[in-house]
């Protein structure tokens, strides 16, 4: 009975050592829109909406994502996914992920930008896919694109964040 046991043991042990080494390929991200939802005196905040693409054979369980977005090699904003959400094999899929920024960072972001029409940027951060616990892996991402994205103000201004 002990040698079963043992050997179930080993097989256990083998098996989880053989599933944390499958990693998976992280999705491939485009920023495909930006939006001001609130501006104040001292901050922004921002929906950037992705675009992902899951190069997998395998459906990707995506519970977060955290991102910090460069705009022409400013940092402009950090933030993270507001819900998770499935990506099928090989498919395409949408993310929005809320972003906040200081107004210190889109004053720096607005010299840069003088006489430009084009935006040149950068989003990296962190995928976690997958189960709970040990099952769940963190997928680094980075990518880096030219895009004549514009940003879209909203249609009131709420002085100091306050307003209806």
């Amino acid at each position: 009975m002990t040698m079963t046991r043992t050997a179930i043991l080993i097989l256990l042990v083998a098996g989880l050592t053989a599933c944390a080494g499958i990693r998976p390929a992280p999705p491939e991200v485009q920023l495909s829109g930006l939006e001001i939802t609130d501006l104040s005196l001292s901050h922004a905040n921002f929906l950037a909406r992705l675009q992902l693409y899951n190069p997998n054979g395998v459906s990707l369980d995506i519970k977060s994502l955290k991102f910090t977005l460069f705009l022409n090699d400013v940092r402009i904003a950090d933030g993270q996914s507001t819900k998770p959400l499935t990506l099928p094999a090989e498919e395409n899929g949408e993310a929005t992920i809320r972003l906040s920024s200081s107004f210190f960072n889109l004053f720096q972001l607005t010299r840069k930008l003088q006489g430009q029409d084009q935006i040149a940027f950068n989003l990296n951060g962190e995928v976690k896919v997958g189960g709970l616990g040990i099952l769940s892996t963190t997928v680094p991402i980075e990518h880096e694109a030219v895009s004549y994205t514009h940003l879209t103000l909203p249609t009131t201004i709420k002085p100091w964040g306050w307003g209806g």
